[in-house]
């Protein structure tokens, strides 16, 4: 399992008697990026939270780097990890949301250096600077001083990938990062996607975005009804699916 990133084996998450995950299994390479598409409700985001750790898996295990998310395995027998040491897991992961949440009392750089000063313990100096760095990187290096409700929501959403990538992730976890913005502000943030998977991030993305899917995911999944469907290279995926649910579904969204 050394040379796989992510693997989330027969993974279930119940709440009370609905079950949004069932027996759910994937495996994501190092470098690779990942493009899960369903209908809502399918169990999309809960599976995120869980790589995540933000939610916790039901049955099953979530496995980062050959490393059991939240647990320690000990002579067959499972023990919960510290919050300490579960919190640093978390924080190697990154997660952009649809919704952008940033502190509205913080400037772009200040809402970027928060977790790094108190989560990393980064010096405030060493964490402005990467601050400013990531903020660069993402397009917005004039905008640092600007508070979120001056920014447009494209900007707000790479204020908030910034933010992800100030924590050194190895991971990056996208839901439908581009479903609350405008159309014309839609293709900045796929700019900012497209480049970190030119650099070989890890990225696992539940989006509805096609064309941006075709031409720069490795592998797309279909999720429905808590399980994968089917999975495969984009060119498959798209031009010759092998399962019917796949079929009708692309239908109705290409």
């Amino acid at each position: 399992m050394s040379s796989v990133h992510l693997f989330a084996d027969r993974v279930t998450k119940r709440f009370g008697e609905v079950v949004a995950v069932s027996s759910l299994s994937l495996s994501v390479e190092q470098g690779q990026f990942l493009t899960i598409l369903g209908p809502s409700g399918c169990g999309k985001t809960t599976l995120l939270r869980m790589m995540a750790g933000f939610e916790e898996p039901t049955s099953g295990r979530i496995y980062i780097d050959g490393q059991l998310l939240g647990y320690r395995e000990a002579d067959g027998r499972l023990t919960e990890e510290p919050e300490g040491r579960v919190a640093a897991v978390r924080a190697s992961i990154g997660l952009v949301f649809q919704r952008f949440n940033l502190f509205p009392h913080l400037t772009a750089l200040g809402n970027v250096i928060e977790a790094p000063i108190h989560v990393r313990h980064l010096p405030r100096q060493r964490a402005v600077e990467e601050g400013v760095r990531v903020l660069q990187k993402v397009g917005l290096g004039d905008k640092l001083n600007v508070y979120p409700s001056q920014l447009s929501g494209g900007q707000q959403q790479r204020v908030a990938i910034a933010r992800a990538l100030a924590m050194e992730p190895k991971l990056m976890l996208f839901d439908e990062p581009t479903s609350a913005l405008d159309p014309e502000l839609v293709g900045e943030v796929l700019e900012v996607m497209r480049e970190l998977a030119a650099e070989g991030m890890t990225m696992v993305v539940v989006s509805h975005e096609m064309g941006f899917a075709r031409e720069v995911a490795d592998r797309m999944a279909l999720m429905d009804g808590g399980q994968i469907l089917e999975e495969g290279p984009p060119q498959q995926f798209f031009e010759a699916p092998q399962h019917e649910r796949t079929r009708t579904f692309l239908s109705k969204i290409l």
